[in-house]
């Protein structure tokens, strides 16, 4: 009988010393996790320039409420990524993100589309940029869609841009939300299902459209000319048969010094050069780029969008004030900033954060971007035509 008490009170011991070591343990990571939050917060309101630029300062002060609060239940390191990644959303800031760590967060909820792009048209029409192969018979690319699950097309997608801007997410201005909700068009869960009303002719036809799609990023569908030679990865170039020289460049990189300086002795009677940035991915570029520009025939033209990004956008700026060009499109995405890394005290990761944005011409190029010298839209019956 004594020997049955022995056993009972040991084990009854051992498990009130494990209970108490699992506290601890939970106790370490709370405390753990509360001083890493506090420690990016206070680094967020000390350096965070784009508060009042963006608009998201009054309601900075109930969103960390509301992490702090979710924060109290963390109990793993991807948990609690998942709220700095959540943070980073609300920021509202392209270039801001975990940069180093062990910890992988949860992956997002996958999000699905039909598959199509669109763009904007002249008179707030909208256009089909893309579609898959099923759909291309009724949604040719410049097919003019009027009308989305029976609203007007241009105020259905200004609507839903507005509702991710105030939402947030891994874009530094209205302008590339927009770009998100054109191109990754109608994205929701799989298998939700659309009507778009299509013109054809002066007919209209209605195309029943579904989510069966995962996102992969955004498409990069732009019509250019044909039979461009290619240097690399990142520049395409060729000669219009007006005699103007054209460049595609996707990115700035190591390819794009040499690339411009192959494509204007490729065609050194071209008629001055057509530098095409829509969807440029940024990089970088040192002074051997800008001594190249010096030496860019005249007359110059770029085109620039909302997918001109980071280093495109000031390559942009340095077309303007290098080569005298003039700028045709759409403002670039807001998106440019100088960066240094700051690490949380538990060395849980490593992030990238802003300093201060670029200069662009005449206003910095966050949020704002870069302002085309003539604003112009895609013409239908243009499009129609490639």
């Amino acid at each position: 009988m004594q020997r049955h008490r022995v056993i009972a009170v040991t084990w009854a011991a051992l498990v009130l010393v494990g209970s108490c070591t699992g506290n601890a343990h939970a106790a370490a990571a709370k405390s753990k996790y509360a001083e890493d939050l506090g420690a990016f917060f206070a680094e967020i309101d000390k350096t965070y320039p784009f508060f009042d630029l963006k608009g998201i300062r009054k309601g900075w002060a109930p969103f960390k409420a509301q992490i702090e609060k979710r924060a109290r239940g963390c109990t793993s390191d991807t948990q609690f990524l998942s709220l700095v990644r959540d943070t980073i959303d609300y920021l509202r800031d392209g270039h801001m993100g975990i940069v180093k760590t062990d910890v992988a967060p949860p992956p997002r909820e996958p999000e699905w589309y039909p598959g199509v792009s669109f763009m904007p048209a002249a008179g707030n029409r909208i256009v089909v940029m893309a579609a898959p192969d099923n759909l291309r018979a009724q949604l040719a690319p410049g097919a003019v869609v009027t009308h989305i699950d029976g609203k007007p097309a241009h105020a259905y997608l200004e609507a839903r841009t507005q509702a991710a801007w105030d939402k947030g997410g891994s874009f530094s201005s209205t302008q590339r939300a927009r770009l998100f909700e054109y191109r990754i068009a109608l994205r929701g869960k799989k298998g939700e299902r659309h009507k778009l009303t299509v013109l054809s002719g002066k007919k209209s036809a209605a195309v029943e459209i579904a989510c069966i799609h995962e996102v992969r990023g955004w498409p990069h569908t732009y019509a250019m000319p044909a039979n461009l030679t290619p240097h690399g990865r990142s520049v395409h170039y060729g000669k219009l048969p007006s005699g103007v020289g054209y460049l595609y460049l996707r990115n700035i990189d190591g390819d794009t010094e040499p690339g411009i300086a192959a494509a204007v002795a490729a065609h050194a009677d071209a008629k001055g050069w057509i530098v095409d940035l829509r969807g440029n991915g940024g990089g970088g570029y040192d002074q051997a780029l800008l001594k190249r520009l010096e030496s860019l025939p005249r007359p110059v033209v770029a085109l620039i969008d909302a997918g001109c990004v980071s280093a495109g956008e000031t390559f942009a700026r340095d077309l303007v004030s290098i080569c005298k060009a003039t700028l045709f499109g759409q403002t670039t995405a807001g998106a440019s900033s100088s960066k240094r890394q700051w690490t949380f005290p538990s060395g849980v990761a490593t992030l990238s954060l802003p300093v201060r944005s670029r200069q662009g011409l005449g206003s910095q190029i966050e949020f704002n971007g870069v302002k085309p010298h003539v604003e112009a839209f895609a013409v239908p019956e243009e499009v129609q035509k490639g």
